[in-house]
């Protein structure tokens, strides 16, 4: 008990003292909807009272002292010893201020009777004396319950109390633990298997907690692997450049051939950075906004500026859009540019001479499509679930013209704004990239 927190002894005592102030405020209100009312120890105390002074005054009324001795040796002992006689000397006589036939109180049962001498005799009966015989001279009540009674509710409270704080403050004693393992870099702890069997908020909580933990944990693997892909691919062009530098001190006669290649490494490092610019903002991209814009035209512009590109390695770009359609998108329109220039600039570096690119978009029910295909090698099939992973490169005609940034890039996009992706090779060969993304209506 002595590592239990504050919200434990809260809980525990809280309840305990909610039952006692429960059974008082029971007593006062039926205290005060019956006034008159008695225990039925009193009440049955009362009762013999009554009877054996009723009794014993018409046996004195009628036969006298003696036939009253006679009724009194006829009781038990125990009954006997709290009845008693005795003769009023002073007694004014009836009808002149003398005391009533019967008098009660809680304490005992008293009545005057003339015997047929004359005689007066008060016959008492103690009643507190009988009530104490039955309880053995032990209190009555304690906080106006039966002792019984209030010590079996004592100790039941006490009992569900202590259950429901263990019950309570455990699993938060659990999620204190597992939030300190957390923050100690420890993301493999899970919750859900520990409360699994509890079916309840806490539940849902533990489950929280472990996507939490997952999550982290693959954002941490990724800021690692991330890293260690930055760091390898920055090595080259550094290298290069130290190279340049060393060759430039050595032949002064190289020096315009030195800064030529300073000057290339250099925008191979402004262009691999922005790269990755572009992709922390669109894995970091929270709410895009109340921007719309015409998913049909942004592919049209994409398009049209790869065929200007694709003049060059005489490569076809060919568009074709079911018309007429709404092709309204909400979300960022220059971050899915963005995305759909990564695709087709992909397909248009893996595509040789004389080869086509096909860009088609559609509606499918909820879902706007873009496929972007091409005639090219395609990728093997173990391969494509990673393509969208950053660094990844593969085998092409244009091989090394890329980081391996642009599919990594689209994907980010395309999860931004509550799309999907997904790539595969087509039956005639080449490779096929599809985004998936939601139409506003």
């Amino acid at each position: 008990m002595a590592n239990r927190g504050r919200l434990f002894w809260k809980i525990l005592l809280g309840f305990w003292l909610i039952f006692l102030l429960t059974t008082q405020l029971l007593w006062a209100v039926f205290t005060l909807y019956n006034p008159r009312h008695e225990a039925p120890e009193d009440n049955i105390a009362r009762r013999i009272g009554n009877v054996q002074i009723g009794t014993a005054g018409a046996v004195l009324a009628r036969g006298g002292l003696q036939a009253l001795e006679e009724l009194k040796a006829s009781w038990p002992p125990d009954e006997r010893k709290f009845f008693s006689d005795s003769p009023v000397v002073d007694a004014p006589p009836q009808g002149e201020g003398a005391l009533p036939s019967m008098q009660q109180t809680r304490g005992a049962v008293s009545r005057l009777v003339m015997a047929p001498d004359g005689q007066r005799y008060l016959l008492r009966y103690d009643l507190d004396g009988l009530r104490n015989e039955y309880h053995q001279g032990r209190r009555s009540s304690i906080l106006h319950m039966p002792p019984p009674l209030f010590w079996l509710g004592l100790t039941g409270g006490l009992l569900f109390s202590l259950l429901l704080a263990w019950n309570l403050t455990r699993p938060m004693l659990q999620l204190r633990r597992a939030f300190e393992r957390v923050s100690r870099g420890d993301l493999s702890v899970r919750l859900f298997p520990v409360m699994r069997r509890r079916h309840d908020e806490i539940t849902d909580v533990a489950k929280d907690f472990d996507s939490m933990a997952e999550r982290l944990q693959v954002l941490v693997s990724d800021r690692e692997a991330l890293l260690h892909d930055v760091s390898h691919e920055l090595r080259s062009p550094l290298a290069r450049l130290q190279l340049a530098i060393g060759l430039a001190h050595q032949n002064p006669k190289n020096v315009y051939a030195s800064l030529d290649r300073i000057e290339h490494e250099a925008g191979r490092l402004d262009r691999m950075i922005g790269e990755l610019l572009a992709l922390s903002r669109a894995e970091h991209q929270g709410a895009l906004g109340e921007d719309y814009f015409d998913l049909l035209g942004l592919v049209e512009a994409v398009v049209n500026d790869a065929r200007y590109e694709a003049q060059v390695p005489g490569v076809d770009i060919q568009l074709t859009a079911h018309q007429p359609e709404d092709y309204t998108v909400k979300g960022n329109a220059e971050m899915m540019r963005r995305g759909v220039e990564n695709i087709v600039r992909n397909a248009l570096r893996f595509s040789a001479h004389g080869q086509s690119v096909f860009v088609s978009l559609s509606r499918v029910d909820s879902l706007l499509e873009i496929t972007v295909a091409d005639q090219g090698p395609g990728v093997e099939e173990s391969k494509l679930s990673s393509i969208f992973d950053p660094f990844v490169r593969v085998n092409g005609p244009l091989n090394g013209k890329g980081y391996g940034l642009g599919l990594a890039i689209t994907r980010k996009v395309v999860l931004a704004h509550g799309g999907q992706v997904e790539a595969f090779n087509g039956p005639g060969g080449g490779l096929a990239i599809r985004l998936r993304l939601p139409h506003w209506e």
